[in-house]
């Protein structure tokens, strides 16, 4: 199964401004990306966070092809919100809840957040692309993709400029010798 990171970043690095959820500091170029992306993807897989950060346009969505995954450790929480095939929630790793969705048959999965996630994904080597919006803000604080020692390593795939003021960057995995 084909493993994409989808993210957007400040410049330097917060996926959150400061201490609120969410990615509204977006801009709308991104947006339309990240609608558009989301497309060419069969599954996807968030926190708990990301979920609640975004959870009025992720219920409000009614496309019934891609089947979103939550992880969270208190899946029981949202049983209200869940729709099987559609929005599941489960407390597993990435990787077991990827293993879990190869087997269901699903072949294109984006990791869509937040923080931990992302980490975790890129620890365990299953992302094979990474692709982040650069947005033209610093905040100084905020969620990191990667907080903490990591050492992980990506080639440039390709970049293009969604805006005259916002770049997205694709890389894939390297392969180390």
């Amino acid at each position: 199964m084909f493993i994409a990171g989808i993210v957007v970043m400040s410049l330097d690095g917060c996926l959150t401004r400061h201490a609120q959820a969410g990615t509204g500091f977006a801009s709308a170029a991104d947006h339309a990306f990240f609608r558009e992306a989301l497309r060419g993807f069969d599954c996807s897989i968030a926190g708990r966070k990301t979920f609640e950060a975004g959870r009025e346009s992720i219920l409000r969505a009614r496309d019934g092809s891609r089947l979103q995954m939550i992880l969270t450790t208190t899946p029981a929480r949202f049983a209200a919100e869940a729709r099987p095939e559609h929005l599941e929630f489960r407390d597993q790793g990435v990787s077991a809840v990827a293993r879990e969705l190869k087997d269901r048959g699903r072949t294109r999965c984006a990791v869509v957040g937040g923080g931990g996630i992302y980490r975790e994904a890129c620890a365990l080597g299953l992302l094979d692309e990474l692709w982040i919006t650069v947005e033209p803000l610093a905040f100084g604080e905020g969620v990191r993709m990667f907080d903490g020692p990591v050492d992980f390593a990506f080639e440039l795939l390709s970049f293009e400029a969604l805006s005259p003021q916002t770049l997205l960057l694709k890389y894939r995995r390297a392969l180390r010798p």
